[in-house]
């Protein structure tokens, strides 16, 4: 770690250089899952398979045999028409879920949910239905971050030190502000001098 200040001329604050040895941040976790398109499935097609398979034809006449016959048929079908596919779940760490409360995160999966099914069909009625989705979402998350606003200042201000957390913020800003002035008035008398 090393640490530089440098003077400016323009301004009378200095310029403050450094580089932290902080390691990089931890490379984004992978999760793989499988899943079936089922939404994808020629329903005539999967019926015709299913009365063309031993479960129609079998004469099983104990329970666990033909749940396993089952079991077994209907699986041999749905790798026809749905194989078992596997996808890649990537976890960059970079979401903000961690502040929203339970009711925007539901409302955000309903809006994918309300997109998914827009993209799908296309009707105006769904683009209606996701249009309000981004609505309701949009208000729930600004209304969720800022009660996570409002209860971290709580919680800074709360404690022993929290009125010299207060005051310390109001100092600040009230200094800014005066030097912010005092700025503008030099400029502004600097401004009148070169007029004259």
């Amino acid at each position: 770690m090393w640490l530089y200040v440098q003077s400016v001329c323009f301004s009378d604050h200095h310029l403050v250089t450094c580089r932290l040895g902080v390691p990089p941040p931890p490379s984004p976790l992978t999760t793989l899952f499988t899943y079936r398109a089922l939404h994808r499935i020629d329903k005539q097609a999967f019926c015709r398979n299913i009365l063309q398979s031993l479960l129609y034809g079998s004469l099983q006449s104990d329970a666990d045999e033909y749940a396993d016959l089952f079991d077994a048929e209907v699986t041999r079908v749905l790798e026809i028409h749905a194989p078992l596919r596997t996808g890649c779940l990537r976890c960059s760490g970079q979401q903000d879920t961690y502040m929203l409360s339970d009711e925007a995160v539901e409302a955000k999966r309903h809006r994918r949910r309300a997109e998914c099914r827009y993209r799908r069909t296309g009707l105006p009625s769904d683009k209606r239905a996701f249009k309000a989705a981004c609505n309701a979402t949009h208000t729930s998350i600004m209304t969720s971050r800022a009660d996570h606003i409002n209860s971290s200042k709580r919680q800074v201000t709360s404690g022993p030190h929290g009125a010299l957390r207060s005051h310390c913020c109001t100092a600040d800003k009230r200094s800014s502000t005066t030097t912010r002035n005092a700025r503008t008035s030099s400029a502004s008398s600097v401004r009148s001098s070169l007029t004259r």
